[in-house]
Order: C-alpha cells, then sequence, then structure tokens
C-alpha cells in the first residue's frame, strides 16, 4: 500500500532497514519491524505506535496493512511480536499466512 487510502492511510515497507511504517494523513504513527529469512517466510518481532496515538486502533491498521503486504509477497509469518500474535488469533482470516 504504497499510494494513500480513501482514508488518508499508507504503509511503506523500507526494504533496505527491514521495518514498515503506517502514516495516517502524512504523519508517521506507527512501525514494524521485519525480517525476510529468504525462505518464503518473515518474522515481524516488534511493532509500535506513538504514544500519543493509542487507543485508536492503528496498531490493528498496522498489521493489517503488514500482513495484507506479506501475503501479497506469497509470504508467511512468525509473529514474534505479541501483538501480532493476537491479531492473528482475533482475525482467523490471516491464520494461513503463519509458519508452520
Amino acid at each position: 500500500m504504497e499510494e494513500p487510502t480513501a482514508d488518508g492511510v499508507r504503509l511503506h515497507r523500507h526494504e533496505d532497514r527491514g521495518y514498515y511504517t503506517l502514516d495516517l494523513h502524512g504523519e508517521t504513527v506507527a512501525m514494524a519491524t521485519f525480517q525476510d529469512l529468504g525462505d518464503g517466510t518473515t518474522v515481524v518481532p516488534h511493532t509500535e505506535v506513538l504514544s500519543s496515538r493509542r487507543g485508536q486502533g492503528i496498531g490493528a491498521l498496522l498489521v493489517g496493512a503488514v500482513l495484507d503486504d506479506l501475503r501479497s509477497r506469497q509470504q508467511h509469518v512468525v509473529p514474534r511480536c505479541w501483538y501480532v500474535a493476537q491479531f492473528i488469533d482475533e482475525h482467523p482470516d490471516y491464520l494461513d499466512l503463519v509458519a508452520r
């Protein structure tokens, strides 16, 4: 999701640095680190939302966008971040992405 959506959300993958950022109306409000293992599997060890933006559903926006991006890349995920693991548990339509 490189282009902003109608609601001003934009996910950017910083391939060379190993993290995603989520922008909301031009402001970076969240990030997620990743490590591509090169075997079709990506580890997501950490997510973070600006403290001033917590409790607004931004973490869920971030994780959903990251998982959608990984799906489009035909990657499986190792959810080392507790929030990513919890999000997948609560959204079973992403269970197929979890690396076995």
